[in-house]
């Protein structure tokens, strides 16, 4: 009988295949439905899910039923000999040596030329020159570089011990990238760290080592490791990352994201002193993180800002702080504590779970704060582009960028004035309904309380809008009345100065046009306002505003939709473009294509479900049948 490979750890080796996909090795030992019953096979999971071609489960070739011998997807499963396994790569010095030219191999370029051509528009070859290819290759030396990437090559262990003196020739490295590898076990990546002791920044993304033990963290120290990259490394526990953070006390960059960190909470209850917990949220009280400027949590879910966010109010240099993609709904920040998040600058909240602007009012307490990024939540989702823009300016008075686009002088005072129409027009709604209502419950009850309680939940809501009222109310008073009668005085009617611009080849040398007009205007009358104006046709039009200083344009995209609705501004710039029809329709076969391809994929995928679905039935008629040649 063949013995298990001492190698091959169930749920730690991963493995790959000859098109690069990647697995983990769940099963060691016979397989029921093998020909030979002693013969010793490796069961993968994919990481993959259609990578392979059952759940774990085969029919006995003796008994007829079904034996389970790991679990998995319906697809994500294989059984391979040991013969066929391909569990990488030591970290050689050959390997590394490999990654680039030797000095004096063959040019690529000789005589300057490359041996491959470009077609030119009139069908002519036009060669390819490559100048200074020596001068390069000299420079790409593992002598003279001190950066090298080594992703997906396979890597999954260290070199040996006769080979690990050769390795001194790379101490100077002092970056290195090990992404994509299958490196699955701690202690291998610590013995490769080990032997690069002036490294300053490594990546391990996408490698499944799992979570790391105290014993093992025990007397490992990098102190001039500055940036660390683990996305996606299968941690499910925030004590790696603090028994990390001990061992590497002067990181400033890292990056954990695609883990599952949710037991934040739990770590800092247990290590955490009493007056930590009156401060809204636990604190890393350890040397740890203490140098940390950038820390990305993106999608590991994370539920809770007091309980898991807040541990990290006192790290003293943390200036940047991505929470993408967690199911956070709301910033609790205490308003009394003057040390949170003390040069917090950047945060980023796309993805998450915020539904509305008082859940974002605490940031406010973050006096450091300048960028936020906010996409893909419940309260963006629901709202213009230039409607969250300019709310969100608005009410967080601090902000220098938002979704990384810079907020110039006349933005704010534009998003300010049009924050405080919109609120005082809802006050003004409460207020009307308000009368009516409280004069028919006087003559009822003679109870007038409701209105009260309505503006009081109204300004609860708007917390800055008396402040920004009293700062705006007199200009946007005066520029009502200048504007003429008809406005009667509603200052969310104001008018703005537009510039509109053809960029379409038949009259982009037209000159553009320039007008007052006001924010009620809706898209629609802009088209028709440009198909007189350049001879465009309205329904091939497109057209996108931007305002000074905004490096990407806002598309219009909706005709229904009125300029305020996007948020523009006074001295915006608006661009008209035409469609290309023969673009359009290469884009519209492009997608038919992507669209067919995607069905045929379904379809494979639902065939071999079906497939699984009529052996598993077969299987458990014949499971019957004997059950009932039995009795």
């Amino acid at each position: 009988m063949t013995t298990r490979p001492p190698h091959l750890r169930p749920n730690i080796t991963r493995v790959r295949d000859a098109s690069g996909f990647l697995g983990t090795v769940v099963f060691v030992g016979p397989v029921a439905s093998a020909k030979s019953p002693t013969e010793i096979y490796a069961g993968i999971a994919w990481d993959d899910i259609t990578r392979g071609k059952h759940d774990g489960s085969v029919i006995c070739r003796t008994t007829n039923q079904i034996i389970r011998h790991f679990k998995c997807g319906p697809t994500q499963g294989s059984f391979l000999r040991l013969s066929k396994l391909d569990v990488g790569v030591e970290l050689t010095p050959e390997l590394m040596r490999s990654r680039y030219v030797k000095p004096d191999a063959e040019l690529v370029a000789p005589d300057n030329l490359l041996p491959h051509v470009a077609r030119t528009a009139g069908g002519r070859d036009k060669p390819i020159e490559f100048w200074g290819e020596v001068k390069i290759r000299n420079r790409q030396q593992l002598e003279v570089v001190e950066e090298i990437s080594l992703r997906m090559l396979g890597i999954a262990r260290p070199c040996s011990a006769e080979q690990e003196s050769e390795m001194e020739e790379f101490s100077h490295l002092k970056s290195i990238d090990l992404a994509g590898n299958l490196l699955s076990d701690w202690e291998d990546v610590l013995t490769i760290l080990r032997q690069f002791k002036n490294l300053q920044s490594i990546s391990l993304a996408s490698n499944r080592v799992n979570d790391l033990s105290s014993a093992l963290a025990e007397g490992f120290s990098m102190t001039r490791v500055t940036h660390l990259n683990l996305n996606s490394t299968n941690i499910s526990s925030f004590k790696t990352v603090q028994l990390i953070g001990e061992s590497m006390l002067n990181l400033d960059e890292l990056c954990v994201a695609h883990c599952d960190l949710s037991d934040i909470n739990e770590f800092y209850n247990s290590s955490s002193d009493a007056d930590d917990a009156n401060d809204g949220g636990h604190s890393c009280n350890s040397l740890a993180f203490q140098n940390l400027v950038l820390l990305d949590l993106s999608d590991c879910q994370l539920t809770e800002w007091g309980k898991q966010v807040m541990p990290f109010h006192n790290l003293p240099k943390l200036e940047s702080l991505i929470l993408n993609d967690n199911s956070i709904d709301r910033i609790s920040i205490p308003n009394d504590k003057a040390t949170m998040f003390p040069k917090l600058a950047s945060l980023q909240l796309a993805g998450t779970s915020i539904s509305s602007w008082s859940a974002l009012d605490s940031l406010n307490e973050i006096p450091a704060l300048r960028s936020l990024r906010l996409r893909n939540t419940p309260l963006t989702s629901s709202l213009g582009v230039g409607e969250v823009r300019a709310f969100a300016i608005a009410r967080l008075p601090n902000l220098e960028f938002f979704n990384a686009s810079p907020i110039s002088d006349r933005e704010r005072v534009e998003a300010e004035r049009r924050y405080v129409s919109n609120v005082a027009r809802e006050l003004l709604m409460i207020s009307s309904s308000s009368l009516v209502s409280t004069d028919q419950k006087d003559k009822k009850t003679g109870n007038g309380d409701d209105s009260n309680a309505k503006e009081e939940a109204h300004n609860a809501r708007h917390p800055h809008f008396q402040s920004l009222l009293e700062k705006h109310k007199a200009t946007m008073i005066s520029s009502s009345s200048t504007y003429g009668e008809s406005n009667q005085g509603n200052i969310g009617d104001d008018v703005i100065g537009l510039t509109i611009r053809s960029m379409s080849a038949s009259s982009c040398d037209m000159e553009p046009l320039r007008k007052r007009i006001p924010r009620s205007l809706k898209v629609g009358r802009i088209k028709a306002m440009c198909a007189r104006a350049f001879g465009l046709d309205i329904d091939l039009q497109i057209l996108h505003f931007r305002i000074e200083g905004d490096p990407f344009p806002t598309e219009l995209d909706d005709a229904d939709h009125t300029l305020a609705y996007y948020g523009v501004t006074d001295g915006a710039e608006i661009l008209v473009n035409e469609v290309d029809i023969e673009a359009r329709e290469r884009e519209k076969a492009r997608q038919s294509e992507d669209h067919i391809r995607r069905v045929e994929e379904q379809e494979q995928h639902v065939a071999v479900l079906q497939s699984v679905q009529r052996n598993d039935h077969r299987i458990n008629l014949v499971a019957a049948e004997m059950s009932q040649n039995k009795i």
